[in-house]
């Protein structure tokens, strides 16, 4: 899976993986984030999330990572919002005051262009396959501050009835991959193929989601 999936899933607008309203995960369990956390969020393959916008007006700064450009583009109008892009080496940064958002590969990503003490992940694991997922938590790590603690939502379905995005993760997999740098907690499990019919009718029976609280070592 390359950056040229992505961009083709923008520029067709096949982006059922976008919610239009506050995902209910983070509105129940942001507050579980220490302060410390809930200051700077880093919120990595952001897409046009709206989650972006409850987090800023729960009082954070925010900085998005997001490979497309139609992406960014897209959240601002729809928001509202005058985001002055500004070259800056590989990526460009659109920005404005508590919100901050990093247009390119976010694999080259620096910590200074980060900053963060906290992040948010509803749909960068599991839009990643196997191969890629050391990959993506060691990036992670080395962007964010050594104090960091976030939420990450994951999938768990039977990868027989469905091929993802979004992939499935299981909790062994969870354990495998943050495990060794960070305390790690379930807050949440439950099914709720309900809430997706489109997921039905690719050919699911189960989706069990799970959300997880991460703290850095």
């Amino acid at each position: 899976m390359d950056a040229e999936f992505w961009h083709e899933r923008w520029r067709k607008q096949e982006i059922g993986f976008h919610r239009k309203q506050v995902h209910p995960q983070l509105a129940a369990h942001f507050h579980q984030l220490n302060d410390t956390a809930r200051q700077r969020v880093f919120v990595p393959l952001c897409g046009k999330s709206v989650d972006m916008i409850w987090l800023c007006q729960q009082g954070a700064e925010v900085v998005g990572s997001e490979l497309s450009a139609l992406a960014i583009e897209a959240f601002a109008q729809e928001n509202a919002l005058e985001l002055s892009p500004t070259e800056a080496g590989e990526h460009t940064l659109y920005a404005q005051s508590g919100l901050s958002l990093w247009q390119g590969d976010f694999f080259t990503l620096t910590p200074e262009q980060i900053q963060c003490t906290g992040f948010y992940d509803r749909a960068a694991l599991v839009a990643l396959p196997p191969s890629m997922r050391e990959a993506y938590v060691a990036q992670l790590e080395r962007v964010l501050a050594p104090n960091a603690s976030g939420l990450v939502i994951t999938f768990e379905y039977d990868s027989a009835e469905m091929s993802g995005p979004p992939f499935p993760i299981s909790a062994d997999e969870i354990q495998s991959l943050f495990a060794a740098n960070w305390h790690i907690e379930r807050l949440s499990f439950q099914d709720i193929l309900a809430e997706h019919p489109g997921m039905q009718a690719r050919g699911l029976t189960s989706l069990q989601e799970s959300v997880w609280r991460l703290t850095r070592r």
